[in-house]
């Protein structure tokens, strides 16, 4: 095989593995309100952060690949924001569990900074105390929709313990006993008197006539 050949196979490898190559992101100014580690459910929660792409290949990120978004949280609303050197590009508002970003979105020459903003707000699950709740998770998909190893990332939290149902809380106020008020025994003594005074008057009248 002649070396002009064995060079340009070795040059069409090299190509197609930097073409395949999986971008890198880290997870930044992370932040959950409330804050601590423990959330109470049926509360309102909000997770904020930024991801960093980090350049592996030719360009910031793969344009045939997506970067999903999700979160545990219920009713959760997104407001995703694309910037390229500090400059908003692209701004994805959205709601329900999964934001998907476009790698088309993500794809610039490697001099750029790309970084993606999130913010997502939602209702902590009635679920049992103890339960990991995943805030905010941030996965790399191929072309094919599948999911890129070592490419996951999370924020996540603790779910302090089971809320209280508006119906137990209904059936706690029904069962409370109603009490009825006694009489005194000045109301008792009240009603004789009165007889007492009657039968008198009586008295008194047969005895004019």
């Amino acid at each position: 095989m002649r070396p002009q050949s064995i060079l340009l196979i070795l040059a069409l490898l090299v190509l197609c593995c930097i073409g395949t190559a999986s971008a890198q992101y880290t997870l930044q100014d992370v932040m959950v309100t409330p804050s601590g580690e423990n959330l109470i459910p049926l509360s309102q929660a909000t997770t904020t952060a930024t991801i960093e792409i980090i350049p592996s290949g030719p360009t910031t990120f793969i344009e045939g690949y997506t970067l999903a978004l999700s979160t545990g949280l219920d009713a959760a609303q997104w407001n995703v924001v694309v910037t390229v050197n500090g400059i908003q590009a692209a701004v994805i508002p959205k709601t329900g569990n999964v934001v998907y970003v476009n790698g088309y979105l993500l794809s610039y020459p490697t001099d750029r900074d790309v970084a993606v903003t999130v913010r997502v707000e939602g209702v902590v699950p009635d679920s049992p105390g103890g339960t990991t709740l995943t805030m905010l998770q941030v996965q790399e998909l191929n072309n094919q929709g599948q999911l890129v190893g070592g490419s996951t990332q999370s924020v996540t939290r603790t779910i302090a313990g089971p809320a209280t149902s508006p119906s137990e809380t209904l059936t706690t106020v029904a069962t409370v006993p109603v009490t009825s008020p006694t009489p005194t025994k000045a109301a008792l003594s009240f009603i004789p008197a009165v007889v007492g005074i009657a039968a008198a008057i009586i008295i008194l009248t047969k005895r004019n006539i």
